[in-house]
């Protein structure tokens, strides 16, 4: 096979059709906008979406916000070099899916707040929302920063488009259609370009099977290669992926995702209905699992292209997260239009996650740290027209700070790019064990909330950060036979590392396994957000007992999960009542939750409304 021949440059019409995809989306912006001027002067209008979005744009936008173009690009590469272990990350989605609409939604949905990190306010006290906010903040912006540049250093690879123009121009257009159309647009958006996106990855699959003899033919050459692997059912939680590993830990990490981050939360509590914001919420799973299968189909078609000749060893690519830019240029390189339609897939990808993510910042941002210091400086709350012209600040801010990092970010090198995506999922488990400590123990206090979560942070940051110091993942062999070169030395060459794992350009021994301290460090990482919660919870728990316990009696039965009457509904009243921890539901009607250091609510006959609530928990 001769990779040298493969078209590495785009056309006038690709370029017409990329544009075309950008203008669309800035088109919906501007569509919102005028449409909604009457109601633009509304903070909740422009953040929320008026709390009255239908379910297809609010579970479309759900599947965007985190399938970025780094999934794309990454569940392919997995398949490629690693085999298809993680393919079973779609049993997950049918765990955290119904866990997080059952459990997590209907808490925050009942408070009707805005920013997620409201809760721990009225849980614990101003100070843990305001260093979870933060972390938050600090997250999303590495991250948004990495989603716009990760997929643009790899298309500069295979198809000659300059980063700093995918990098400034993508990045400036999702900024003005956030600023412009607020969460409706943002919403509308996603959908439209989960449409592209899943137009793209079904072409790719189709034709890429049918040149080389059809899906089946596809498979059986991974086989033979080794690619495919569903069958390891170790417990080992120091192996990078295994069954247990895939489905319970990105199971958690999904359910990370749904209860402390910003961006999902916002998005299902823009649906008045907590019914409809659950369907949503399902609607999900079955969507996730489809984007995952069909990418890992990608990956699969890209093993049998180059089975007999990987593109990495022959210098065609640097990095093997652009197997799937370089498999579109093979196939699609002389169809006039098509791979410009495929960097529209991958960009929409990213639209859709920074997006989400500016509109997440703002919402926070506002309601967690401007609101409260004007209103700390002026003595009075800040009206809705300077709270939604606040919000298009930040956003547009945000969205220029996002830019000018992803820049950076080029002369930062691969090694940093790892620390952010680690960072990433590293952040996520301490927000959530924090989340958890409130809602299932009443005990817990404030000091208790802010060490659980520093410790579980920096235990998260030791591990993550170790892990990519000093060790690396092991991959799986790679075959150079069928390559073909005009230099018959150059070719015996090849012949003789056909089986020679390679990484990031170096030709790597068998890895030795760290030993001491050093083992921690192969934990995987998709155990990273289970480790957190662990620490959470201890930490939180012993500090909260040795400072002084909050009375389960002070607080709000509203910020907590009802687990006694959910899991033990067969029980006598009285034993349910004492597994509540003394915690009245009586209590649940009350409008404003007093915290754990408020007076004890008087108990009320509960309203027809509290009583439907607390039915469909």
């Amino acid at each position: 096979m001769d990779l040298s021949s493969i078209k590495h440059h785009f056309s006038w019409i690709d370029y017409l059709v990329f544009s075309l995809v950008l203008l669309l989306s800035a088109a919906i912006g501007i569509y919102y906008a005028i449409k909604d001027r009457r109601a633009a002067d509304s903070t909740e209008q422009f953040l929320m979406g008026g709390r009255n979005m239908s379910i297809l744009p609010v579970s479309m936008s759900l599947l965007a916000s985190f399938t970025s173009a780094i999934s794309l690009l990454g569940y392919s590469m997995e398949m490629y070099v690693f085999g298809t272990m993680y393919w079973l990350a779609g049993i997950s989605y049918f765990i955290s899916a119904p866990f997080a609409a059952h459990f997590l939604l209907p808490v925050f949905h009942r408070l009707n707040i805005t920013s997620a990190y409201e809760y721990l306010e009225m849980r614990f006290s101003r100070s843990v929302r305001l260093v979870a906010s933060s972390i938050f903040i600090i997250q999303m912006l590495l991250y948004m920063a990495v989603v716009l540049y990760a997929p643009a250093l790899a298309l500069n690879q295979v198809s000659g488009l300059p980063v700093w123009i995918s990098v400034f121009v993508v990045g400036g257009v999702c900024t003005f259609y956030t600023v412009l159309g607020g969460l409706k647009a943002v919403m509308w958006t996603d959908t439209f370009q989960m449409l592209i996106i899943y137009a793209g990855i079904i072409a790719i699959v189709a034709e890429g099977s049918r040149r080389l003899g059809g899906f089946g033919a596809v498979w059986e050459i991974a086989k033979e290669g080794g690619r495919i692997r569903f069958n390891d059912f170790n417990p080992d939680p120091f192996q990078r992926h295994t069954f247990f590993t895939v489905v319970f830990g990105q199971a958690l990490n999904a359910i990370t995702l749904y209860g402390s981050n910003q961006a999902m939360i916002q998005r299902y509590l823009s649906i008045k209905r907590l019914r409809d914001s659950q369907i949503a919420l399902y609607l999900n799973a079955p969507g996730n699992l489809l984007v995952l299968c069909l990418v890992c189909m990608c990956g699969l078609v890209a093993f049998a292209r180059y089975h007999t000749c990987d593109p990495r060893a022959v210098g065609v690519i640097r990095k093997y997260d652009q197997i799937l830019p370089l498999l579109v240029m093979d196939l699609f390189g002389s169809v006039p239009g098509f791979p410009g339609v495929f960097v529209a897939c991958v960009f929409s990808a990213a639209l859709s996650t920074v997006s989400s993510g500016l509109n997440s910042l703002a919402a926070v941002c506002l309601h967690d740290l401007v609101q409260p210091l004007y209103q700390h400086v002026t003595s009075r709350r800040m009206t809705d027209k300077q709270g939604i012209m606040t919000s298009k600040g930040i956003a547009a801010l945000f969205g220029l700070v996002t830019i000018g990092v992803a820049f950076l970010a080029d002369s930062f090198g691969t090694t940093i790019l790892q620390v952010t995506l680690s960072i990433f999922g590293i952040v996520g488990g301490p927000l959530f064990g924090v989340f958890m400590l409130g809602m299932l123990f009443p005990w817990a206090n404030t000091k208790g909330a802010l060490a659980g979560l520093l410790c579980a942070l920096a235990v998260n940051l030791w591990i993550g950060i170790g892990a990519v110091l000093y060790t690396r993942a092991d991959m799986l062999p790679m075959n150079t036979l069928g390559c073909e070169t005009s230099n018959a030395t150059t070719n015996d060459t090849l012949r003789t590392t056909m089986v020679t794992p390679i990484l990031n350009g170096t030709t790597l021994a068998p890895p030795s396994a760290p030993s001491g301290h050093l083992h921690l460090y192969r934990l995987s990482y998709l155990w990273y957000s289970g480790v957190a919660l662990c620490v959470t919870l201890l930490v939180g728990l012993l500090v909260s007992f040795a400072t002084g316990r909050t009375d389960p009696r002070s607080v709000d039965p509203k910020l907590l999960l009802p687990v006694a009457d959910r899991f033990c509904c067969c029980l006598p009243a009285s034993w349910r009542q004492r597994l509540r921890c003394s915690v009245s539901l009586d209590k649940s009607n009350d409008s404003s939750p007093s915290g754990p250091s408020g007076e004890h609510a008087m108990l009320t006959k509960p309203s027809p409304e509290s009583v439907t609530e607390q039915s469909q928990l």
